[in-house]
């Protein structure tokens, strides 16, 4: 079988990103349902924000600035470095919105 024949590679980048994209838009979503501990708190914070900072990168790298700006929005306010003081209910919120966004962008065919 060639090396680029369908099947016999590896997954993609995009593929992987994408299925990043999805569990932790499912987590997030989830997550606005239900009540967080501190230690998830944190750790959802962190990989949403990582996520979002490299997101941000693959959108403005593809010229796609109105994703960008969403992205960086996303990473500035779930950071954990220096994070904001929101209510519950903002952070649920938060989560919500920060899933779903995330869940869309990563639909087949959103390039």
């Amino acid at each position: 079988m060639a090396r680029g024949a369908k099947g016999s590679s590896p997954a993609s980048f995009d593929g992987v990103l994408r299925l990043l994209a999805w569990a932790l838009g499912v987590l997030l979503v989830a997550s606005a349902f239900t009540a967080l501990g501190a230690g998830l708190h944190r750790a959802l914070s962190w990989g949403t924000c990582v996520f979002s900072v490299l997101s941000a990168g693959i959108a403005i790298g593809r010229g796609r600035r109105p994703a960008f700006f969403a992205y960086a929005a996303i990473a500035v306010l779930v950071n954990p470095i220096a994070p904001f003081q929101f209510p519950h209910q903002a952070w649920r919120l938060i989560w919500a919105a920060a899933g779903l966004w995330t869940i869309a962008d990563h639909l087949p065919g959103r390039d």
